[in-house]
């Protein structure tokens, strides 16, 4: 490691404070803006929360009423929640003293899958996409449909604003990633990440997973996997980091092996560098930190397996990552008095140094 990595790692370097047991698994997990919570989404059709107020973590109640998997939670600045199934359901909840109250729900908001919501950073709007590879801008306040976005082949996987609030992107499963005008509803331009996408003999494999905007707008990241094969699916975990203005790719990050999977989720630091969770074959997960223009991450762990999740606290120095119980064989192979056990998501709870540089 050379002494600037040392020196990012010294800065920036975080500590796991805790592990939080739960008796299911999780999917997307997200602090509220306030701080005082973190929530996560449930493969049981709940909600999970924590009191994130102090370092224990206490688990709260449950929040009910999806009936498929809950992966997509997004919040507005005013602290309302919104959340989506795999049924196709999209909620609006009102979160400010704490008890969850619906604001309004859409039952068949999109046709099956809800695969990812966003919030535009004025609060006003939100968008989703799914299986039925159309993308919905939703109003924030009663749940108007504003705009429907049709034009993506495949499944649509992740949305996302940009911070000046004009525009949207989307990524597909064959790695096209759409940018919108939010005035004409047209599509502006296509920016390719074809890489993250094989179609290896008869299966489709990759997808761009997960987009974030670094703090300014400039750098558009798209994590998934670089394939290589299908059947038990091998890829390198992949960010492509594109200049925003211009579209071009400025930087193609591959951060691990054949079978270390897709990157699943990321941010960028406030100083510039990403921050992201990688998941690959049973038992392989990453958590990174790495500049865009670097070829190694300056921080990186491997010991939560299957990393699927990573929530940023807003005072930026505290970090939830939801993964896997270690053991696991993919789908809860574990017999004991001779019941199959199901696998269950730990998650971990890390710090960071509070200092920038």
């Amino acid at each position: 490691m050379n002494d600037d990595a040392k020196r990012l790692l010294e800065l920036y370097g975080p500590k796991e404070l805790k592990q939080l047991k739960t008796d299911r698994q999780l999917g997307l997990a997200r602090f509220s803006p306030c701080g005082r919570f973190l929530f996560a989404g449930g493969l049981d059709g709940t909600v999970r929360r924590w009191d994130a107020a102090a370092n224990e973590l206490n688990e709260l109640s449950p929040i009910n009423g999806h009936g498929g998997w809950v992966q997509a939670i997004a919040f507005g600045s005013d602290g309302r929640m919104y959340s989506a199934d795999s049924w196709g359901q999209l909620r609006a909840w009102s979160c400010a003293e704490g008890n969850p109250i619906v604001a309004w729900s859409i039952a068949a908001a999109h046709d099956g899958w809800i695969r990812s919501i966003a919030v535009s950073p004025d609060g006003k709007r939100l968008a989703t996409c799914g299986l039925d590879r159309v993308v919905r801008v939703w109003s924030a306040a009663d749940g108007a449909t504003l705009m429907e976005l049709a034009g993506h082949g495949e499944d649509v996987f992740c949305v996302a604003f940009p911070p000046d609030c004009r525009s949207l992107v989307s990524g597909d499963f064959k790695g096209v990633i759409k940018h919108w005008d939010l005035e004409t509803g047209t599509c502006l331009r296509d920016l390719d990440a074809r890489v993250l996408f094989k179609l290896d003999r008869l299966q489709d494999v990759g997808g761009v997973r997960s987009l974030a905007f670094d703090r300014d707008g400039t750098m558009l990241a798209a994590g998934g996997t670089t394939p290589k094969v299908g059947a038990n699916v091998q890829g390198n975990p992949t960010i492509l980091v594109f200049d925003w203005v211009t579209g071009m790719l400025k930087h193609n990050l591959q951060l691990g092996g054949d079978g270390d999977g897709f990157v699943y989720d990321m941010h960028f630091h406030r100083e510039g560098f990403l921050m992201a969770v990688t998941s690959g074959n049973p038992g392989s997960g990453k958590f990174l930190f790495i500049r865009p223009r670097d070829k190694d991450p300056f921080f990186v762990t491997t010991k939560m397996p299957n990393c699927h999740s990573l929530a940023v606290h807003p005072n930026g120095s505290r970090l939830a990552v939801t993964a896997t119980n270690g053991g696991s064989n993919g789908n809860g192979r574990q017999l004991k008095d001779g019941e199959y056990l199901g696998n269950w998501s730990p998650v971990h709870i890390w710090d960071m140094p509070t200092r920038t540089a």
